[in-house]
């Protein structure tokens, strides 16, 4: 193509929840090139063939989204002919149609403010984060969602915010290794001490209920006072390590360091519509669905959230380089959310099946190279982290 051509061409799209037919813009074959990936696969160079549109993430055309009811799939062959996909005609449809309207339908729902906030001509790269959030939204209103694909859209949801500016560091430093694991270290303790907490307060009252329950006999009339005082002084002490941990959050806080700023520095974007910021929109969401992200942080963590799930929970993944790269995204998305075990241990996972596969396709070039490359990653993220983790003690 020329380099003053429009990169797109008219794909025209039939919606099967309202049936408005819709003329989304494909990109061209060609439109852009890229050179460079980071360790999640994140494209860190590209370059459209018209500078015109060098700004623009081709993520914003990644999803297709309805102009009438917001309904929103990835754009892709599957979508364009849903018509011929029997499967989804006779087992999806008339589900994801009666879902999707009753939400269309609530006013100030998270589907229809997100739909309603959809400026790609002002806004690309948030228009593209809350189209890809409609997308997920629409697919976790199934029965059986495919987790596969709400990690992939998370996974470039969180690229989205790293296109945005400051983001996350693809390597741990030793500092940050050491402030995540205190910040999450101590907010485990806090929420197992609530989980004390309550059950101290039902021994409470099922003492109270019950005082018998304590008693050696009818003439024991002492012990269910004694026990209360035990419980009393149990309950103390627990809001009192309870209250140092809060302490001490608080503390790690006041010096800019939780489990998100360890890791993703803080970002700042302009106005988004009435909301002082499109990450202060996002946040306004999550009121009425904790599936929205504020940050790339949230993103990341999101995205590992499903691909664990669909790692444990889904058959139709197909054997080789999809799942050694599964193995591999999930390792790599808790390395840089700070869950460093589970990053080691899903290294290893993609290390050895790839191995394995490589080793079954007697290591023919064509068909390993993937799986070739994806160890290789392994082995450097992993050497990276022993690294990080020696040098933080």
């Amino acid at each position: 193509m020329k380099p003053d051509e429009s990169p797109f061409f008219q794909t025209r799209v039939e919606c099967p929840v309202c049936k408005t037919v819709n003329d989304f813009e494909t990109i061209k074959m060609g439109a852009y090139t890229e050179s460079g990936r980071d360790t999640d696969f994140c494209p860190t160079d590209r370059v459209w063939r018209n500078p015109k549109y060098q700004g623009i993430n081709p993520l914003l055309y990644f999803m297709a989204t309805c102009s009438s009811c917001f309904y929103t799939r990835e754009f892709n062959r599957k979508f364009r002919e849903w018509k011929d996909d029997n499967a989804f005609r006779n087992y999806r449809q008339k589900a994801v149609r009666q879902k999707h309207l009753g939400a269309f339908a609530e006013d100030g729902s998270v589907l229809k403010r997100l739909g309603t906030s959809l400026w790609p001509a002002s806004y690309p790269t948030e228009t593209a984060i809350n189209k890809l959030l409609l997308g997920i939204l629409d697919e976790s209103m199934l029965e059986q969602p495919s987790h596969f694909d709400i990690g992939r859209w998370y996974l470039r949801i969180g690229w989205l915010f790293r296109d945005k500016g400051p983001g996350m560091s693809g390597s741990p430093s030793p500092r940050a290794v050491v402030q995540v694991r205190m910040a999450t270290t101590l907010r485990d303790l806090s929420v197992n001490v609530g989980r004390l907490t309550a059950g101290v307060t039902e021994v409470r009252q099922m003492v109270d209920g019950h005082p018998e329950a304590t008693a050696a006999g009818p003439d024991d009339t002492d012990k269910p006072d004694r026990f209360r005082r035990t419980i009393a002084s149990v309950t103390e002490h627990l809001d009192a390590v309870g209250a140092g941990i809060e302490t001490l959050l608080g503390a790690l806080q006041d010096e800019g360091v939780n489990e998100r700023t360890a890791v993703v520095g803080q970002m700042t974007d302009e106005r988004y519509g009435d909301a002082e910021s499109h990450s202060a929109f996002l946040s306004s969401l999550r009121g009425k669905w904790d599936g929205v992200p504020a940050s790339e942080w949230d993103a990341l963590s999101l995205s590992l959230e499903h691909y664990r799930k669909a790692y444990v929970e889904e058959r139709d993944i197909p054997q080789g380089n999809t799942q050694i790269q599964l193995a591999y995204m999930i390792g790599e998305l808790a390395r840089r959310v700070g869950q460093y075990d589970e990053a080691m241990q899903f290294f290893n996972v993609a290390v050895r099946s790839g191995r394995d596969w490589m080793h079954k396709l007697n290591n023919d070039q064509t068909n390993t190279a993937l799986a070739k490359h994806l160890v290789e990653l392994a082995l450097e993220q992993s050497h990276r982290i022993r690294e990080a983790l020696a040098v933080a003690g």
